[in-house]
């Protein structure tokens, strides 16, 4: 049972989230840290007399899959439910008016892009390899439902309007296709969040909705979801089609001092209210500011620090938001390294921190210096929201589909900003179950309550004293000057950083680098990955037979065999078989975590999960891929 507490953090249109850590009910002892499954696994509600009548499991996000299958078998596929019909393969609505609209701004975003870099097309033969618009056209390809989220937190973006938050489906492009007589079916680098309001003129009720009776999974949990939260998923609710794809990657041996470059488009769609037929329209992006547009004028940056200064308060709360008049309508995030590249700070490339330094802060906890107002703001941002502690540009990846694929796929398929994003969500929706005042504020998109392996920590700036390391581990600066990262404090162990030196960042992002690396030694038998071999930073690891503490073997391939042979037009899982092969790599699973810029992927070779570059999951890249 996978009813995970997990959601996306997806850039929103106009009216975003991320701090305390009360426990979370409900069936998900494989979300939550092994120290506290037995509090899951406990009635906690029975603690509290005041909800009697609420008994049962809080549900956040659902991510198992055979509740999903069932829900989009009773009418919750992306067809019906948002383009007039259908299923969730991509033939079956591609004609729909909606769906056509989507689809002609990607693919002139697309080639705006593409126009601009001789470099850059679709496949293996190409240095910088793009997303295929055609996938958007394909009898093959289709969007499978991997999550349904309750952002009943969100309520505070439209207070007073008779909504009580957010309901949001998100899907995740696939193919399934036949090469050489064998099944292939991938997940690509795409997915498709579809935001509903949810309505009710008490939101203490909406609240109540979503709580199940204990342990109910499956088909009945699908079906108690369908008739209760979700029954108002409907067109008179839809607020928005959020897309956020893979456009464009560079191998690490194309830019080897990054260990690659991938950008990220980020949109919002919105249909005119109440049609259920007709054309979708890009809409601002909340918290996003259209940085060409302002930079260009003096009156729009004069707003924009006029704006700052007036919304302290709700800058402090992360509640604030940008005024659409100095809002973009499309973002890009790049990976790796996160808010080290200014490509990923948006409200940086218009302010400095001396702009602030006028501003009374020292009253505050989370913008408490000018620095971290302008990170806060940073984080705010699309881009800045899906750089920060993601998986590869995402905060949901799915999980598998089949419970025993292992190849190509994640043992955490959820971002650490989640992670320590949830046990707020939880501690707020059991307040409003209550009626009991709720705490409206959320901590930036980096937060860790748990301070682990990892975690991100301060270097010095008083705004980020509070951001220290758990016992025996130190704050370690990697790439960012502002905030370090907690690592073991003697010696490289295995999963750790080994290949470092100063990151040179401007605001377009595939000409940052980092100069003068240094190739640091690993503890033991171990060696350093370095970036160009799609390592960020570096990681140590070791043969499959000299394991040291916290290893795991997991595979890593040979890119060039791997490339030659999809390049053939061979089925990527035999691929995979032949370019594979066992190495001691940092485990990894819900509890220990994998540094930024890595993803906790599953293991053919045992039971635990490894830290390895995302784009080494071939259902996170962009290329290679033969439908």
């Amino acid at each position: 049972m996978t009813v995970g507490l997990w959601a996306l953090l997806a850039c929103a249109a106009r009216p975003t989230a991320a701090d305390p850590q009360p426990s979370v009910s409900g069936p998900v002892a494989r979300v939550l840290p092994k120290a506290r499954q037995d509090v899951v696994q406990q009635p906690v509600l029975r603690a509290e007399p005041e909800v009697a009548a609420l008994r049962g499991d809080a549900i956040l996000v659902v991510t198992d899959p055979v509740v999903l299958v069932r829900l989009e078998q009773r009418g919750m596929a992306i067809g019906p439910l948002v383009f007039g019909g259908g299923t969730s393969r991509i033939a079956s609505f591609r004609r729909d008016p909606g769906y056509v609209s989507i689809r002609r701004q990607l693919q002139r975003d697309l080639r705006r892009r593409l126009s601009a870099d001789s470099d850059a097309g679709v496949g293996l033969r190409f240095r910088h390899r793009a997303y295929d618009i055609d996938w958007l056209d394909s009898d093959r390809t289709r969007l499978e439902l991997v999550a349904v989220v309750n952002r009943i937190d969100r309520r505070v973006f439209d207070a007073g309007s008779g909504r009580c938050g957010e309901l949001r489906f998100i899907y995740r492009l696939a193919y399934a296709t036949t090469l050489e007589e064998t099944a292939v079916d991938s997940r690509l680098p795409m997915t498709v969040n579809v935001v509903f309001w949810q309505p009710g003129d008490s939101c203490v009720e909406v609240a109540r909705r979503w709580f199940v009776e204990p342990g109910m999974s499956g088909a009945a949990l699908a079906d108690a979801l369908h008739s209760g939260p979700l029954a108002h998923a409907s067109v008179e609710n839809l607020k928005a089609v959020e897309v956020n794809l893979q456009m464009l990657r560079w191998p690490g041996v194309v830019h080897p001092s990054l260990g690659g470059n991938t950008e990220y488009e980020l949109r919002v769609f919105e249909r005119e209210s109440g049609v259920d037929q007709g054309a979708f329209h890009p809409t601002p992006l909340e918290n996003t500011p259209d940085v060409a547009r302002i930079a260009a004028r003096p009156a729009l940056q004069q707003q924009l620090r006029t704006w700052i200064a007036a919304n302290l308060e709700g800058l402090e709360q992360g509640t604030a938001t940008l005024p659409d008049a100095l809002s973009t309508d499309v973002a890009v995030s790049v990976t790796p390294r996160a808010l080290a590249r200014l490509a990923n700070r948006p409200f940086s490339q218009l302010l400095r921190v001396a702009d602030f330094e006028s501003l009374e802060l020292s009253g505050f906890h989370h913008i408490r210096s000018p620095a971290a107002l302008l990170r806060r703001l940073d984080t705010l941002s699309c881009q800045g929201c899906h750089a920060t502690r993601s998986v590869a540009g995402f905060h949901i990846v799915g999980e598998p589909r089949d419970p025993n694929q292992l190849l190509d796929t994640v043992a955490v398929p959820t971002s650490a900003h989640l992670h320590g994003e949830l046990p707020r969500r939880h501690a707020y929706l059991m307040a409003l179950a209550n009626d009991q005042r709720v705490d409206e504020t959320r901590p930036l998109p980096d937060f860790d309550p748990e301070r682990g392996y990892g975690a991100p920590c301060g270097l010095g700036d008083p705004g980020f004293a509070h951001r220290t390391c758990a016992a025996a581990l130190s704050c370690v600066k990697l790439d960012d000057d502002m905030m370090g990262t907690c690592l073991p404090g003697q010696g490289l162990g295995i999963g750790d950083p080994c290949e470092m030196g100063e990151l040179r960042t401007h605001a377009v992002g595939y000409r940052d680098r980092v100069r003068d690396a240094q190739i640091a030694s690993c503890r033991g038998a171990a060696v350093c990955n370095v970036n160009r071999m799609g390592f960020p930073g570096g990681m140590c690891t070791s043969s499959a037979s000299s394991l040291l503490p916290d290893a795991a073997v997991g595979p890593i391939v040979d890119f060039t065999t791997f490339n030659r042979c999809v390049g053939r037009r061979r089925p990527f899982p035999k691929c995979i078989e032949k370019a594979a092969h066992p190495v001691g790599l940092r485990g990894c699973d819900e509890t220990d975590r994998c540094r930024d810029d890595y993803v906790c992927a599953s293991s053919p070779y045992g039971d635990r999960g490894v830290c390895l570059p995302p784009y080494f999951l071939f259902q996170l890249r962009v290329d290679g891929h033969v439908l």
